[in-house]
């Protein structure tokens, strides 16, 4: 079987003074997951890094994270110590995204105070 995972997603915007941009699908794809592997779960997350829980996922593909906290925001770093973060969740907000090549042991921080962040990765 192939395209097993779906993905989609939808951006809007408009304004209190007008300025509206209509509504488009920024990712509608489908993706074939050669080893059938992934992982999800639920990871609290502190302002030292935190290493994301992997499994058997040797490959990272797609990943979809959620911070579930009401207050404070996590960031996603492409390891251990890297200089800089590359995504941001401030509180409640998710998102979708395709890891590159050179992302094998992805962190999280959280800035101010723990968190909870939902995950799940695919396996590329």
């Amino acid at each position: 079987m192939s395209n097993e995972l779906t993905i989609t997603a939808t951006v809007a915007y408009e304004d209190s003074e007008g300025t509206e941009h209509p509504a488009f699908g920024v990712i509608a794809d489908t993706a074939d997951i050669a080893t059938k592997k992934f992982v999800s779960g639920k990871i609290s997350v502190g302002t030292s890094e935190e290493a994301i829980p992997l499994g058997e996922v040797t490959s990272l593909g797609w990943a979809v994270f959620k911070n579930l906290d009401t207050t404070n925001y996590v960031e996603l770093r492409s390891a251990s110590g890297a200089a800089n973060d590359i995504i941001k969740l401030k509180a409640g907000e998710g998102c979708a995204f395709r890891f590159g090549s050179d992302v094998t042991a992805p962190y999280l921080i959280a800035n101010t105070a723990a968190c909870q962040v939902e995950y799940k990765i695919y396996s590329n």
